[in-house]
């Protein structure tokens, strides 16, 4: 089957790609819309999406047309490449953080994906809540399978299942780090240092090769760079434009190697001040300082590295146990009033400082933010406010909303076992003279049954609606 006419199949279907054109159907009965115009969001230019530009219904299928850019390649080419296109594209993707800042539910599986290298990634479905889409798997599995299949070129179904599979015929030690991650950023960093080992590799070819023709060229390290880059055939030679810039990114690798020890040593030991200087050093950017930072929990400095991360670090503290520690932050000189603003709300999330939780509810529009207000009200046991957050989360993000529907539900079964729990011991306190104790004693011990029962099946849809969020 020639190019032009790919079958690519993902959970919910198969692509057909017919030239520049990737089309979708699929049967009308997955879909729970009332019109067909509810779909026509999904039609928003996105520059990390194909162009979605025609959604009809022809009998009782439901067709979707994306356009692919010019000399686009899909995924499922992608173990074919060298390995320094297939690092640049895994890091790619884990740079783009599609799932933490979509509202939709992305299809993360190889068929779904199209990539021109060295750093161009596209998805193609994405489906809002009236659409069929896979939740079998947490969005941290989706990724580690995605990952380590453009990395090992294993099959990504098996994958999802069983991410060591792809270390049976690949015993590295960075895929164990892959296989291993329990969470988004911990992967991130681990794809970032595959990358970085990867076109360090490549480069120690170059100069083994070298070596073996006995060709003695004293070589600058931007000139090893480029060379590497040539060895690898990433460049076109009469793109002289693009070899420049990809020279000028290699030349940047050589200076981030140098320094690594430095950082590292600087990291272990607990020298903030002296690891940021070894960063800057390095070359790396504000938002590679923050994350360097965050991996270590060090939450203050990047923050004073990077305050335009709060959010996402926010987020790290919580997922790391460290809520409490928000309280103590305090934001650098160059932050701005919105971010100043926000951390003051955070700070009133963390101390329950209701006032100003009710004062900031209407004019806060971050998912993000308005998941922890409604989480700190229900600790609190204020249902009504947490309900209140519910309903204006909604119309914000949806996956979101339903994870704190799902919170309070729990919140409310939990009450019931509580209640049915004491009124077991009541009846177990009766009398034992009362002849209808046992029958009264048999009735409370079913009704706990029963709230246990239900507070077990809340547990279960806070469980599924914790993973869409990646919470």
């Amino acid at each position: 089957m020639s190019k032009s006419n790919q079958l690519l199949n993902i959970e919910v279907g198969t692509f057909k790609r017919q030239g520049n054109q990737l089309i979708l159907e699929l049967n009308h009965n997955q879909f729970r819309y009332d019109q067909l115009s509810e779909l026509n969001e999904l039609k928003q230019a996105d520059s990390n999406f194909l162009q979605l530009v025609n959604v009809v219904e022809q009998g009782q299928k439901v067709v979707l047309t994306y356009t692919l850019p010019d000399k686009v390649r899909s995924l499922k080419d992608l173990p074919h490449e060298n390995k320094a296109i297939r690092s640049a594209i895994a890091k790619e993707i884990m740079a783009q953080k599609v799932v933490n800042d979509s509202q939709y539910h992305i299809a993360l599986n190889p068929a779904n994906l199209w990539y021109y290298p060295m750093k161009h990634v596209w998805y193609a479905y994405r489906a809002n809540e009236l659409m069929p889409y896979d939740d079998k798997h947490s969005n941290l599995a989706k990724y580690k399978a995605l990952i380590l299949f453009c990395l090992t070129g294993t099959p990504y179904e098996r994958l999802l299942s069983n991410p060591k599979e792809a270390l049976a015929k690949h015993p590295d030690d960075y895929l164990q780090q892959v296989a291993k991650a329990t969470s988004l950023n911990e992967l991130t960093e681990v794809v970032n240092g595959i990358e970085d080992f990867v076109i360090y590799h490549e480069w120690q070819e170059v100069e083994t090769a070298q070596q073996k023709t006995k060709q003695r060229l004293w070589l600058s390290m931007a000139g090893v760079a480029i060379v590497a880059v040539l060895a690898v055939g990433l460049v076109h030679k009469s793109d002289e434009r693009k070899y420049q810039s990809l020279a000028n990114q290699n030349q940047a690798q050589v200076t981030r190697l140098k320094y690594s020890n430095q950082i590292q040593m600087a990291l272990n030991n607990h020298q903030w001040s002296k690891a940021k200087k070894a960063m800057q050093k390095a070359n790396y950017s504000e938002t590679r300082q923050a994350q360097t930072f965050l991996k270590h929990k060090q939450y203050q400095q990047a923050l004073n590295v990077d305050p335009s991360q709060l959010n996402k670090i926010i987020n790290t503290a919580y997922d790391n146990k460290d809520s409490s520690q928000v309280a103590d932050w305090q934001l650098p000189t160059k932050a701005t009033s919105k971010q100043k603003d926000q951390l003051k709300l955070e700070k009133a999330i963390v101390n329950y400082d209701t006032n100003t939780l009710n004062n900031q509810l209407s004019f806060t529009t971050n998912a993000d933010v308005l998941l922890r207000m409604g989480q700190a009200f229900l600790a609190h046991n204020d249902t009504q406010d947490a309900q209140t957050v519910q309903t204006k989360l909604a119309g914000v993000n949806s996956p979101k909303a339903k994870y704190l529907k799902a919170l309070l539900s729990l919140n409310a079964a939990k009450n019931e076992v509580s209640d049915a729990q004491k009124k077991l011991d009541d009846a177990n306190k009766i009398d034992g003279k009362d002849k209808d104790k046992d029958k009264k004693v048999d009735s409370a011990k079913s009704d706990l049954k029963n709230a246990q029962s239900d507070q077990s099946a809340a547990q279960d849809k806070v469980d599924k609606a914790k993973q869409k969020v990646g919470a």
